[in-house]
């Protein structure tokens, strides 16, 4: 597996694996979609997609060991992408962190969510 190499910032954290570059807030909430949308454009995101929440579920381990190293809040659970399901409407896909999944969802549930930004 790719080194993954995460640095620090006051509110967030960076991870860069993959010729990627993500940085993801400390801050999380469990939300419904249009809220923890709301939320990741108030905490800087913006590039929650399927795509890079599954980035982060693949290196998970190697993340959440430097997040435990510096006291921050590990990455766990169902976070909310920002896509719309193209299968259901309201609905939209939710990346189960622990393992990669990918599942769509009614817009009514709450789901932990990170503001992730590309860099």
């Amino acid at each position: 597996m790719e080194k993954v190499i995460v640095s620090f910032e006051e509110s967030a954290f960076i991870v860069k694996v993959e010729g990627k570059k993500l940085r993801v807030s400390y801050k999380q909430a469990e939300l419904p979609f249009k809220e923890a949308q709301e939320f990741c454009k108030e905490n800087g995101g913006g590039d929650e997609t399927v795509e890079n929440l599954r980035l982060l579920s693949k290196y998970r381990d190697q993340i959440n060991e430097q997040l435990r190293k510096n006291g921050r809040a590990e990455l766990s659970g169902w976070y909310w992408s920002n896509e719309e399901s193209w299968r259901y409407n309201n609905c939209a896909f939710v990346v189960y962190t622990d393992y990669g999944l990918v599942f769509d969802s009614g817009m009514s549930y709450d789901y932990d969510v990170r503001a992730v930004s590309a860099l």
